[in-house]
C-alpha cells in the first residue's frame, strides 16, 4: 500500500512539475491585424488603434518584439523615433520593453504617411544596431477611420449578398428545369 501511495505521489509530482514548467515557457501573445517584419533573430510586430489614425487625436501604437525561435525577450532596450518627410519629431529615450510587449501613445500634427523606426542594440546576437520601419498613415478626419472600421461589415454585406444570390440563382434554374419537364410530359402526352 505504501508503495503504490509512493509511485502516485512521483507521478502527480512529475505531472505538476511539467506544468508549471509548460506554464513558464509561454510566449507573448501576436498582435492580430498588424504588420510583421524580421531583421536578424529579431521578430517585430506593429499595430495602431484605431487602425488608421486620424490628425489630433491619440494613437496607441504597440509593440511586439520576440526572437525568431519564439522566445519572449524581457527587457529589450529599444528607442522609438517618429518622422514625418524626413524630419524626425519624436525619439524616445531608452525603454525596456517587458516580456516582449511595449505601447506607446502619439498624437500626430497632420495627415501624411510617417516613418515609425524602432532602434535595436543587437548585444545578444550581432552586436550591432537593428532598426524595424514601419509607415503609419494619418488621415484628417474620421473619414478614414469610419472605412477601415467599417471594412467587415461591408465585406460581410457583400458576403451574405452573394451567397443569397447564388441561392436564388439555383432555386430559379430548379424551377425552370422543373418547369421544362412538365412541358415535354404534357407535349408527349
Amino acid at each position: 500500500m505504501m508503495f503504490k501511495l509512493s509511485i502516485l505521489l512521483i507521478i502527480v509530482s512529475l505531472i505538476t512539475s511539467s506544468l508549471l514548467l509548460h506554464i513558464q515557457q509561454a510566449h507573448a501573445d501576436p498582435l492580430k491585424n498588424s504588420i510583421r517584419q524580421v531583421i536578424g533573430n529579431y521578430n517585430m510586430e506593429m499595430r495602431t488603434d484605431p487602425k488608421i489614425p486620424v490628425v489630433g487625436h491619440a494613437t496607441s501604437i504597440s509593440l511586439r518584439i520576440s526572437s525568431v525561435n519564439g522566445d519572449d525577450l524581457v527587457d529589450l532596450p529599444i528607442v522609438i523615433k517618429i518622422s514625418n518627410g524626413g524630419k524626425e519629431l519624436e525619439r524616445t529615450h531608452p525603454i525596456l520593453v517587458p516580456y516582449g510587449h511595449y505601447i506607446y501613445k502619439y498624437t500626430f500634427s497632420e495627415a501624411g504617411i510617417y516613418a515609425l523606426d524602432i532602434d535595436i542594440n543587437d548585444t545578444s546576437y550581432s552586436g550591432q544596431d537593428l532598426v524595424f520601419t514601419f509607415p503609419i498613415n494619418v488621415s484628417t478626419s474620421f473619414a478614414g477611420y469610419l472605412m477601415s472600421s467599417m471594412l467587415p461589415l461591408v465585406s460581410g454585406i457583400v458576403i451574405i449578398s452573394a451567397v443569397a444570390t447564388g441561392i436564388g440563382v439555383v432555386i430559379f434554374l430548379n424551377r425552370r428545369k422543373r418547369k421544362g419537364r412538365k412541358t415535354i410530359k404534357s407535349t408527349k402526352a
